[in-house]
């Protein structure tokens, strides 16, 4: 249907464009004699959509200047702006009539089914489907250098008058490897944004309301089993060209058991509950068939959905509106009031003015207050720790690593302190008197005796010694 509205705005083009040639040859062509100058009629070209088009009703199937939306097809809904988009809802079992009329209608949001038709999101979700549905390929085929046999050459080529033949398990040969040899591989890998699918659903459902392949039935609860009467009531619903179709249904209330045992047999339905509607059966089947009731959680799904992801702003209010404005306190510049009053009532208010003056300064920062005070209070202030007692030095710090554990248990007494010092000194005298007689003391003994001699003389008398004291 949208393919001949397109064939028919075309070919309305060409005649409007046949009528202004017709219309522009007979003004510039010359009178003949007792003829009038009749010019043909003007056909006014339709205005083109804009953003600020008033309200209208939209039915599946309408759609506004191709020739716009297809120049802007990112940003420019197929349905226009501002339209008011109405589905009817037919009768899905009709007995007696062959095509009874539409029990009611029902208005969709715009944000769901007057989307622009953005393809590059379709693509992508479709592809994140296929990989999804592919899952895990457990197929597992050897590479060439994998393959069993010997690498060898196979024959001699000379003198044969044969072609190069060289190893049997070549990718060319009857029982050779594979070239491209299958491997285990993992194709559910593929990772799509939330905000991508949640978009490209979106996106479709604005499709099928284009392309009036949508269609809101009462519900699916059928008086036979039979697969022919479900038959006849898809073909009045959708057609006789129709191909494929997706049954969707809310839950049990909506369908009953002779539905499903009906359509179990036919391969070109597809029966889903809401949570089964997604892009890829969108777009591999021609009609979307839904209940009312199921068209209801669908659309609160879908609006509700940011909400459960927590898309929102992290900082807005419980109830997603503007902060109220917070009302002044009473008496919250009070004490400015009075400064200024005092100020303004003084006797000699301009030399105060003046005197106040002279304590601010206009601050050079780009951030806070534009004037601050001249003289800082606290600009050489320093932080110093102020300690309650005085700090002890470092060896009383480091007595306690110091302290003899073992301390003398009494002082001596005086006479053992005079024999200790008596053996000290006669200790010390013995040592000066044996040095004493190692030396050679006369000048005159050195120039008279040989060095032999004067050696021999002290080694004697050091063996003497020696011997003396292992006599003892």
């Amino acid at each position: 249907m949208a393919l001949t509205q397109r064939t028919l705005a075309i070919s309305a083009g060409f005649c409007v464009r046949r009528l202004r040639c017709a219309q522009l040859q007979a003004r510039h062509r010359p009178l003949v004699a007792g003829e009038t100058s009749a010019l043909l009629p003007v056909i006014a070209a339709p205005p083109k959509p804009t953003v600020h088009d008033p309200p209208r009703v939209m039915r599946p199937g309408e759609h506004v200047d191709i020739a716009t939306v297809i120049r802007n097809w990112w940003a420019f809904p197929t349905v226009g702006f501002n339209s008011i988009l109405e589905l009817p809802v037919h009768k899905f079992e009709a007995l007696g009539a062959d095509d009874p009329p539409p029990v009611g209608t029902v208005v969709v949001p715009n944000s769901i089914f007057g989307l622009p038709i953005r393809k590059e999101a379709v693509w992508q979700v479709y592809w994140w489907h296929r990989k999804m549905l592919a899952g895990y390929q457990d197929d597992m085929q050897l590479m060439k250098w994998e393959w069993p046999g010997a690498n060898r050459k196979v024959r001699c080529q000379k003198r044969s008058g044969k072609g190069r033949m060289g190893r049997r398990k070549a990718p060319g040969k009857f029982d050779g490897a594979h070239g491209h040899a299958l491997r285990p591989r993992q194709w559910a890998n593929r990772k799509c944004n939330k905000r991508i699918i949640w978009l490209a659903l979106r996106t479709m459902l604005s499709v099928k309301f284009t392309q009036d392949s949508i269609k809101v039935v009462d519900s699916f609860n059928l008086q036979s089993h039979k697969t022919k009467h479900l038959v006849k009531d898809l073909r009045r619903l959708v057609g006789r060209k129709c191909r494929s179709a997706m049954l969707v249904h809310e839950g049990h209330l909506d369908i009953n058991d002779n539905c499903r045992w009906a359509s179990a047999h036919i391969p070109s339905i597809c029966r889903e509950n809401v949570e089964g509607v997604s892009v890829y059966n969108l777009l591999k089947y021609h009609q979307l068939v839904i209940t009312e009731q199921a068209l209801t959680k669908l659309i609160r799904e879908i609006q509700t959905y940011p909400r459960k992801r927590k898309w929102g702003s992290r900082c807005a209010t419980p109830d997603g509106k503007l902060a109220p404005v917070p009302e002044k306190v009473p008496g919250w510049n009070k004490v400015w009031v009075e400064r200024k009053e005092r100020l303004y009532n003084a006797e000699f208010r301009a030399r105060e003015y003046w005197q106040e003056s002279l304590k601010w300064k206009w601050s050079p920062e780009l951030r806070g207050p534009l004037k601050v005070p001249k003289h800082d209070a606290l600009a050489g202030f320093r932080v110093k720790d102020f300690l309650l007692e005085p700090e002890k030095p470092i060896w009383d710090k480091l007595e306690s690593l110091y302290v003899d554990d073992e301390p003398l248990e009494e002082e001596p007494e005086q006479e053992e302190f005079d024999d200790l010092v008596d053996s000290m000194e006669s200790n010390l005298a013995r040592g000066s008197a044996a040095a004493a007689g190692k030396f050679i003391e006369d000048k005159k003994e050195v120039q008279a005796k040989s060095l032999a001699a004067l050696s021999g003389e002290h080694v004697a008398a050091a063996s003497r010694r020696f011997r003396r004291g292992r006599g003892r």
